[in-house]
């Protein structure tokens, strides 16, 4: 049977990088987009099939980046890359939302419509392929804790954006899911050093080889039946 390939944005650290780390061992054709390729160490070492240059807040990157892949079917992207900025009621500045909005919401919107082809001809030729939204439980309106002006909002938007184009795909055979990663030890989170307190829920970081690994077990269970739904790492259905 023939290697499947995997796209993942964001690799060249956490999240990322342990997919890319896991999706190789599966023996998966391992496409790592990001922004440098050329300071991206630890990606270089694990030699995967292709990086490519990829930076989600330039438009133009994205479109190089998917004709570079011209003719490539891809079965599973996983946009990935995103960045968090903690503005709370008092600080939220209009420039960092609009930044969060850019980059969280609008990156992978523009880079999963720019891949439509390659993840169609996947689809074509193994019977589907899935997109995965890496979004938040932060994005979350009917659970929503306070805070996050514009972190949470620019996951809100990502979920929205995920479900048309869920609807839009889903006579292509393109699955699209969303889902929220659990509180996570990487350099975006200070290393889960500090605990997250919602309501009387205190939230303690999990290591990226577990988040991965459980949000990899709930991938591989995903059916085109399914799509548009928002999950969390643990399998549990995440409300809007």
């Amino acid at each position: 049977m023939a290697s499947k390939t995997v796209l993942v944005t964001g690799c060249n650290r956490g999240i990322g990088l342990q997919f890319v780390q896991e999706y190789i061992k599966l023996g998966w054709n391992v496409i790592a987009a990001v922004r440098d390729p050329t300071t991206a160490d630890e990606l270089n070492a694990l030699a995967p099939y292709k990086i490519v240059q990829l930076d989600i807040g330039d438009e133009e990157s994205v479109l190089s980046a998917a004709k570079e892949l011209d003719g490539e079917a891809i079965d599973l992207l996983i946009n990935n890359a995103g960045i968090i900025i903690r503005d709370e009621l008092a600080s939220a500045t209009k420039a960092n939302m609009l930044k969060l909005f850019e980059v969280n919401s609008v990156g992978p919107f523009l880079v999963t419509r720019a891949f439509i082809p390659h993840l169609k001809a996947a689809a074509v030729k193994n019977g589907s392929a899935n997109v995965i939204q890496v979004s938040s439980l932060v994005g979350s309106i009917s659970l929503c804790a306070g805070n996050y002006y514009g972190y949470g909002t620019s996951k809100a938007a990502l979920n929205m954006i995920s479900s048309s184009l869920a609807i839009d795909l889903k006579g292509d055979n393109v699955g699209v899911f969303v889902l929220h990663p659990g509180y996570v030890a990487t350099d975006m989170t200070g290393g889960g050093a500090v605990d997250i307190v919602r309501g009387d829920e205190v939230i303690k970081a999990i290591s990226t080889e577990k988040c991965v690994g459980d949000m990899m077990s709930v991938i591989n269970k995903l059916t085109l039946a399914e799509t548009g739904k928002y999950y969390s790492y643990t399998g549990e259905a995440l409300p809007w």
